[in-house]
């Protein structure tokens, strides 16, 4: 009843802490794994906030500037509030998900929404879209890097640096020194990295908002052209293309749908206010670093803007080469912020796989009476007292899954056994090598956004979640009900006319 909203929950055992409930305005059970008070929940508000940033900022940060070349800078601006909000909303129902099924990764929540054939599909696409997103990265990471090394060396001639091969040895040595960072086991470990990341792209805008100054008020020194110029300033297109390929590269550069579940899973006392604080943070923070780097990059360039802005700088202009090696830091962590969703969903395949095909052959073995089923579940949910937000997103199947998992101290034996080690490192380098030996192929970083296209993007960091929180979430108020069907269709469609988009485009 509503009642109970401010009953007394200090009567409440350490078994109770498992299944903490939240004292808001309505009756939810939330089901979060570790504990609520769990010792394995180490990271604090800020290591969260910019963990989630660093997760966020990365190398389609370059292509920012080309966006509000072709959309505008009103335009642009907002379709980048709109971006911020859009994802903060993706972000707050995937949360939501979790702490209502007690999921403590991305393709959990798909199971307990959609089953395991779904999960099976969504873990593949994971592992697909992260895989392609460190190949980017390390494309980008030849092409900073590579140009820097190959001037240090120059004078040393028994360094080959014209060979065909010097660039993918510098990107092999960079590869070799991150990947003690790549082996890390969670978000935690790397607490330290996010703010060397946030503070190598504030290093950026503020090197390419030196050269535009220069080049808007001291035209005579222009450095693209060589004479004083005044490009007109777009505020607001017209062309209907350059609207559809400007808005996927800024939505996109928000994208950090894979993560928000581990950390909200190793958040200190995770009531749903901190999280909704941590979510709003990190997207206020990264808009407004966004928002700088665009209109810094933009008033540099105009409309001569390039995929990636540094093209558009001599590359021995010292004043960029310190933002050069801002983004080069940038992507180096980086690289181990995306390899562990993509190890785990890489390691899950398999055991998804088979664990599905034997609940399947047990089922048909086995004849269960529903109406016992039933009479269970509801003796216990009158035991514990509690209201349940939707029968399908916790039901006797998700008890005997995890069960024996909610441990209420949350002490848990955390050392890896040798086979665990083994696995974890042949994965890591497997992946590892597998981004590096594709981004030698690839002729450059905008054929593998190509690739991997806007439509992947769209369906881990909207089209899923709003469809998991209508499923587990569709019983709560109507206006995020609606907000969810509205994120839905809207990506849905975009993701549709950018995939389309993405094949006319590799057809020319």
């Amino acid at each position: 009843s509503k009642n109970q909203d401010n009953a007394d929950y200090t009567h409440l055992t350490s078994k109770d802490t498992q299944k903490y409930r939240s004292l808001s305005r309505r009756d939810s059970v939330e089901f979060l794994q570790p504990a609520f008070a769990s010792p394995l929940r180490k990271t604090s508000f800020n290591a969260a906030t910019f963990n989630l940033v660093a997760t966020i900022v990365g190398g389609g940060v370059l292509s920012l500037p080309l966006a509000f070349a072709k959309a505008g800078i009103v335009l642009g601006t907002f379709m980048m509030v709109f971006s911020a909000w859009i994802t903060e909303f993706g972000l707050y129902m995937l949360c939501s998900c979790a702490r209502r099924t007690g999921a403590r990764s991305y393709n959990e929540i798909v199971r307990h929404a959609f089953g395991a054939p779904a999960e099976i599909l969504m873990t593949v696409t994971l592992w697909f879209f992260l895989s392609g997103v460190l190949v980017a990265f390390n494309v980008l990471l030849r092409g900073i890097f590579a140009p820097i090394a190959r001037d240090i060396l120059d004078p040393f001639e028994f360094v080959d640096t014209r060979g065909k091969h010097f660039d993918s040895v510098v990107l092999l040595v960079i590869l070799v020194l991150v990947s003690p960072l790549m082996l890390k086991r969670n978000l935690y470990a790397l607490r330290n990295i996010c703010y060397v990341g946030f503070c190598s792209v504030c290093l950026i805008v503020l090197s390419i908002a030196f050269r535009a100054y220069q080049r808007n008020m001291e035209p005579a020194q222009d450095i693209i052209h060589g004479k004083s110029v005044h490009p007109q300033v777009l505020y607001f297109t017209t062309n209907v293309d350059d609207m559809i390929f400007a808005f996927p590269i800024i939505v996109l550069s928000f994208l950090c749908a894979y993560n928000v579940v581990e950390v909200q899973a190793n958040f200190k006392q995770p009531t749903l206010p901190r999280i909704r604080s941590v979510l709003r943070t990190s997207i206020a923070s990264t808009f407004l670093l966004f928002e700088a780097f665009s209109l810094v990059g933009y008033f540099y360039a105009y409309n001569k803007c390039k995929g990636n802005i540094f093209l558009n700088f001599d590359p021995a202009d010292p004043i960029i080469m310190l933002g050069r090696i801002g983004m080069g830091i940038t992507l180096m962590f980086g690289t181990p912020v995306v390899t562990l969703p993509c190890r785990e969903a890489f390691l899950s395949i398999m055991p998804q796989v088979q664990k599905y095909f034997a609940e399947s052959m047990e089922e048909s073995n086995i004849c269960v009476d529903k109406a016992e089923g039933a009479s269970l579940l509801q003796d216990v949910v009158s035991s514990t007292n509690h209201t349940y937000a939707s029968v399908a997103s916790f039901d006797v199947e998700c008890n005997e899954e995890y069960g024996e998992e909610f441990d209420v101290s949350g002490e848990v034996d955390n050392i890896p056994t040798l086979s665990e080690t083994i696995i974890h490192v042949t994965s890591t380098f497997v992946i590892g090598s597998s981004a590096f030996f594709a981004a030698v192929a690839a002729p450059g970083v905008a054929v593998v956004w190509s690739i991997l296209g806007s439509s992947i993007a769209m369906i881990i960091g909207f089209i899923v979640p709003s469809a998991c929180y209508l499923k587990i979430r569709g019983s709560k108020g109507s206006a995020r009900r609606t907000s969810a069907w509205a994120l839905l269709i809207f990506s849905t469609i975009l993701a549709i006319v950018c995939t389309y988009q993405t094949i006319v485009d590799i057809m020319k």
